[in-house]
């Protein structure tokens, strides 16, 4: 299994993921844990790929600003800018598809559960984040007890980490379309659930077209540079 978050329009991104997919033959199924959109220019295309290839996509945070199902003071004003922008150009039947989606899942597969959220457990769209394995161990901890799942696999934070404990495996594939652990690229997970071993995967692409089209079409220079830089 496959797990992406966090695209955020990037079709550059997305392609070259989804290509990479397809080149392993152990692959039988992608998930995504939401944020299809936001930040970049290319919302449609990327909900076309996402509903072609995934069987399970959730709801993100940036996907529930643009179905005005998140507030505008949850985001900051380039984030709004760009939710602002995802909204005019989105398609109708693409603007209805995000509203049908769920914003948590529990699935059972190969006698494994799997709690899949964009965010936390604790709140659809908190953190699930700390800065040192023993506090993601503890976190992990006060997650069980609420979940009982052997896994635990969100977003939002654009890290991609993993944790094990005796209890539960902890998936964070990272982002898709904007990574923030300091190196340019895409970043998702492979899970391999009879096993419980899940491994990340970082991919180059070539995202100068994405920053030249974004440019002739004056979008936010923040959200062009950052790309250059992974953070």
């Amino acid at each position: 299994m496959a797990v992406i978050s966090d695209i955020h329009s990037n079709i550059y991104a997305l392609e070259a993921v989804l290509q990479d997919i397809q080149k392993r033959k152990n692959i039988d199924e992608i998930i995504c844990l939401g944020d299809v959109v936001g930040y970049y220019p290319y919302p449609n295309e990327c909900i076309d790929l996402v509903k072609e290839n995934c069987s399970l996509i959730l709801l993100g945070n940036h996907d529930a600003g643009v179905i005005q199902s998140e507030p505008q003071f949850c985001f900051n004003p380039t984030a709004w800018e760009m939710i602002v922008f995802t909204q005019k150009n989105l398609t109708k039947k693409n603007y209805d598809w995000l509203t049908s989606l769920p914003r948590k899942r529990v699935l059972e597969k190969n006698k494994k559960k799997m709690y899949l959220v964009h965010g936390s457990p604790f709140s659809t769209f908190d953190y699930f984040q700390a800065y040192s394995k023993k506090s993601y161990i503890s976190m992990l901890e006060e997650a069980y007890e609420k979940i009982k799942t052997d896994f635990l696999m969100v977003g939002h934070t654009h890290m991609p980490v993993i944790v094990k404990t005796k209890k539960i495996t902890f998936v964070n594939p990272g982002s898709v379309g904007q990574p923030r652990q300091g190196v340019p690229g895409a970043d998702y997970a492979i899970v391999d659930l009879s096993s419980s071993k899940a491994t990340l995967i970082h991919l180059d692409y070539d995202y100068s077209p994405l920053q030249e089209h974004m440019k002739k079409l004056k979008l936010p220079e923040s959200l062009i540079n950052r790309l250059d830089r992974g953070i």
